[in-house]
Protein backbone atom coordinates (compact mmCIF):
# COMPACT_ATOMS: atom_id res chain seq x y z
CA UNK A 1 0.00 0.00 0.00
CA UNK A 2 1.37 3.36 -1.26
CA UNK A 3 2.71 5.72 2.06
CA UNK A 4 1.79 9.23 1.60
CA UNK A 5 4.66 11.68 3.17
CA UNK A 6 3.24 14.80 5.45
CA UNK A 7 4.28 17.90 3.98
CA UNK A 8 6.36 18.23 6.62
CA UNK A 9 8.57 15.58 5.61
CA UNK A 10 9.20 16.78 2.24
CA UNK A 11 10.51 19.95 3.85
CA UNK A 12 13.09 18.36 5.74
CA UNK A 13 14.61 15.85 3.44
CA UNK A 14 14.56 19.02 0.89
CA UNK A 15 16.28 21.23 3.96
CA UNK A 16 18.67 18.11 4.36
CA UNK A 17 19.59 17.64 0.57
CA UNK A 18 20.01 21.52 0.67
CA UNK A 19 22.75 21.30 3.24
CA UNK A 20 24.25 18.37 1.78
CA UNK A 21 24.33 19.69 -1.41
CA UNK A 22 26.35 23.05 0.25
CA UNK A 23 28.62 21.21 1.90
CA UNK A 24 29.50 19.40 -1.26
CA UNK A 25 29.50 22.75 -2.60
CA UNK A 26 32.33 24.15 0.13
CA UNK A 27 34.06 20.77 0.04
CA UNK A 28 34.36 21.40 -3.43
CA UNK A 29 35.64 25.10 -3.64
CA UNK A 30 37.52 24.30 -0.35
CA UNK A 31 39.52 21.59 -2.40
CA UNK A 32 39.65 24.01 -5.50
CA UNK A 33 41.14 26.33 -3.38
CA UNK A 34 43.86 24.39 -1.39
CA UNK A 35 44.74 23.17 -5.10
CA UNK A 36 44.98 26.50 -5.95
CA UNK A 37 47.31 27.05 -3.21
CA UNK A 38 49.21 24.21 -3.87
CA UNK A 39 49.67 25.16 -7.71
CA UNK A 40 50.98 28.71 -6.41
CA UNK A 41 53.20 27.31 -4.27
CA UNK A 42 54.61 25.21 -6.68
CA UNK A 43 55.18 27.56 -8.94
CA UNK A 44 56.74 30.17 -6.58
CA UNK A 45 59.09 27.52 -5.61
CA UNK A 46 59.74 26.54 -9.07
CA UNK A 47 60.31 30.21 -9.97
CA UNK A 48 62.54 30.74 -6.81
CA UNK A 49 64.39 27.99 -7.56
CA UNK A 50 64.98 29.01 -11.32
CA UNK A 51 66.24 32.22 -10.03
CA UNK A 52 68.64 30.49 -7.70
CA UNK A 53 70.15 28.49 -10.04
CA UNK A 54 70.60 31.75 -12.57
CA UNK A 55 71.60 33.29 -9.39
CA UNK A 56 74.29 31.01 -8.63
CA UNK A 57 75.37 30.65 -12.29
CA UNK A 58 75.93 34.05 -12.64
CA UNK A 59 77.98 33.71 -9.48
CA UNK A 60 80.22 31.42 -10.82
CA UNK A 61 80.28 32.90 -13.59
CA UNK A 62 81.80 35.98 -12.21
CA UNK A 63 83.14 34.38 -9.38
CA UNK A 64 84.76 31.50 -10.06
CA UNK A 65 84.55 28.94 -7.23
CA UNK A 66 87.76 26.89 -7.67
CA UNK A 67 90.41 29.41 -8.35
CA UNK A 68 93.13 28.05 -11.11
CA UNK A 69 96.49 28.02 -10.04
CA UNK A 70 98.55 31.02 -11.63
CA UNK A 71 101.88 29.70 -12.45
CA UNK A 72 104.73 31.72 -13.21
CA UNK A 73 107.37 30.36 -15.75
CA UNK A 74 110.59 30.02 -14.13
CA UNK A 75 112.95 32.54 -16.27
CA UNK A 76 116.64 31.00 -16.38
CA UNK A 77 118.71 33.31 -18.27
CA UNK A 78 122.73 34.62 -17.15
CA UNK A 79 125.03 37.42 -18.25
CA UNK A 80 128.81 37.08 -17.23
CA UNK A 81 131.86 38.74 -18.73
CA UNK A 82 135.87 38.40 -17.79
CA UNK A 83 137.23 40.94 -15.55
CA UNK A 84 140.22 41.48 -17.19
CA UNK A 85 142.71 40.14 -19.97
CA UNK A 86 143.67 36.03 -20.09
CA UNK A 87 147.16 35.22 -19.77
CA UNK A 88 148.24 33.30 -23.06
CA UNK A 89 145.57 30.09 -23.48
CA UNK A 90 146.30 26.40 -23.93
CA UNK A 91 144.32 24.27 -26.16
CA UNK A 92 141.03 23.22 -25.12
CA UNK A 93 140.81 25.71 -21.86
CA UNK A 94 137.10 26.13 -20.97
CA UNK A 95 136.97 30.41 -20.70
CA UNK A 96 135.97 31.72 -17.59
CA UNK A 97 133.80 34.39 -17.36
CA UNK A 98 133.95 35.67 -13.66
CA UNK A 99 131.90 39.06 -13.74
CA UNK A 100 128.38 38.01 -12.95
CA UNK A 101 125.77 40.42 -14.16
CA UNK A 102 122.91 38.14 -14.51
CA UNK A 103 122.27 34.45 -13.07
CA UNK A 104 118.56 33.92 -12.63
CA UNK A 105 117.66 30.29 -12.33
CA UNK A 106 121.34 29.88 -10.54
CA UNK A 107 122.74 27.86 -13.44
CA UNK A 108 125.77 29.41 -14.09
CA UNK A 109 128.84 29.03 -12.34
CA UNK A 110 131.29 31.28 -12.89
CA UNK A 111 134.38 29.74 -10.85
CA UNK A 112 134.27 27.32 -13.94
CA UNK A 113 132.86 29.42 -16.31
CA UNK A 114 129.98 26.59 -17.03
CA UNK A 115 126.05 26.98 -17.07
CA UNK A 116 124.45 23.23 -15.74
CA UNK A 117 121.29 24.23 -17.26
CA UNK A 118 118.52 23.58 -14.80
CA UNK A 119 115.58 22.57 -16.87
CA UNK A 120 115.47 20.77 -20.20
CA UNK A 121 114.46 22.97 -22.97
CA UNK A 122 115.67 25.36 -26.29
CA UNK A 123 118.35 27.37 -24.98
CA UNK A 124 120.28 30.64 -26.65
CA UNK A 125 123.71 31.12 -26.55
CA UNK A 126 125.97 34.01 -27.37
CA UNK A 127 129.49 34.43 -27.01
CA UNK A 128 131.98 37.47 -27.45
CA UNK A 129 135.55 37.08 -27.83
CA UNK A 130 138.06 40.33 -28.11
CA UNK A 131 141.60 40.27 -29.56
CA UNK A 132 144.21 42.72 -30.03
CA UNK A 133 147.87 42.99 -31.76
CA UNK A 134 148.44 39.84 -33.84
CA UNK A 135 146.57 37.44 -31.54
CA UNK A 136 144.12 34.85 -33.24
CA UNK A 137 141.76 31.96 -31.58
CA UNK A 138 139.09 29.97 -32.15
CA UNK A 139 136.37 28.99 -29.70
CA UNK A 140 133.82 26.47 -29.69
CA UNK A 141 130.50 26.48 -27.40
CA UNK A 142 130.57 23.24 -26.19
CA UNK A 143 127.47 21.21 -24.58
CA UNK A 144 129.13 18.35 -22.40
CA UNK A 145 131.99 17.18 -25.10
CA UNK A 146 130.35 18.48 -28.23
CA UNK A 147 130.80 21.20 -30.02
CA UNK A 148 127.81 23.08 -31.20
CA UNK A 149 129.24 26.29 -32.30
CA UNK A 150 132.62 27.92 -33.26
CA UNK A 151 133.91 31.17 -34.01
CA UNK A 152 137.66 32.68 -35.13
CA UNK A 153 138.94 36.14 -34.71
CA UNK A 154 142.52 36.63 -36.00
CA UNK A 155 143.80 40.62 -35.52
CA UNK A 156 146.77 41.88 -37.68
CA UNK A 157 149.44 44.04 -36.15
CA UNK A 158 148.08 47.07 -33.70
CA UNK A 159 144.51 45.99 -34.39
CA UNK A 160 141.67 45.37 -32.49
CA UNK A 161 138.97 42.95 -32.86
CA UNK A 162 136.12 41.01 -31.50
CA UNK A 163 133.74 38.17 -32.69
CA UNK A 164 130.69 36.52 -31.75
CA UNK A 165 129.08 33.44 -31.73
CA UNK A 166 125.09 33.15 -31.37
CA UNK A 167 123.91 28.98 -31.00
CA UNK A 168 119.98 27.61 -30.48
CA UNK A 169 120.20 24.42 -28.95
CA UNK A 170 118.25 22.41 -27.08
CA UNK A 171 120.14 21.07 -24.09
CA UNK A 172 118.95 18.44 -21.28
CA UNK A 173 118.87 19.74 -17.21
CA UNK A 174 122.09 18.56 -16.14
CA UNK A 175 123.71 19.58 -19.19
CA UNK A 176 127.33 21.56 -18.89
CA UNK A 177 127.35 24.50 -21.50
CA UNK A 178 130.88 26.29 -21.77
CA UNK A 179 133.07 28.29 -23.77
CA UNK A 180 136.92 26.46 -24.57
CA UNK A 181 139.27 27.27 -26.55
CA UNK A 182 140.09 25.30 -29.77
CA UNK A 183 142.79 22.51 -30.38
CA UNK A 184 144.26 24.44 -33.07
CA UNK A 185 144.58 27.92 -34.24
CA UNK A 186 145.09 29.65 -30.83
CA UNK A 187 147.86 32.58 -30.05
CA UNK A 188 148.55 34.60 -27.18
CA UNK A 189 145.89 36.27 -25.11
CA UNK A 190 142.14 37.54 -24.73
CA UNK A 191 140.99 40.47 -23.81
CA UNK A 192 138.56 41.93 -21.87
CA UNK A 193 138.56 45.20 -20.39
CA UNK A 194 136.78 48.88 -20.37
CA UNK A 195 136.36 49.54 -23.58
CA UNK A 196 135.24 45.87 -24.65
CA UNK A 197 134.26 42.79 -22.91
CA UNK A 198 135.14 39.00 -23.92
CA UNK A 199 131.47 38.15 -22.34
CA UNK A 200 129.28 34.73 -22.36
CA UNK A 201 125.48 34.90 -21.84
CA UNK A 202 122.21 32.45 -22.00
CA UNK A 203 118.88 31.71 -21.80
CA UNK A 204 115.99 29.99 -22.17
CA UNK A 205 113.48 30.07 -24.93
CA UNK A 206 110.78 27.47 -24.18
Amino acid sequence: MMQIKKPGSFIRESLVQTVDQNDKDRTAKHDAHNQSGILKRIRRSAVSSDLQNIDSINKRLLFPTTQQPVTTPTIIAFYAYMAGDTPSITIQHPLVFDVVKTNNGNGYHPSTGTFIAPETGIYVFTWTIREEGNCFHSTQLMVNTSEIGIIHVHVGFGGILAGTGVVVTLVNAGDDVYVRTHANWNNCNIISNGAGRSSFAGWKLS
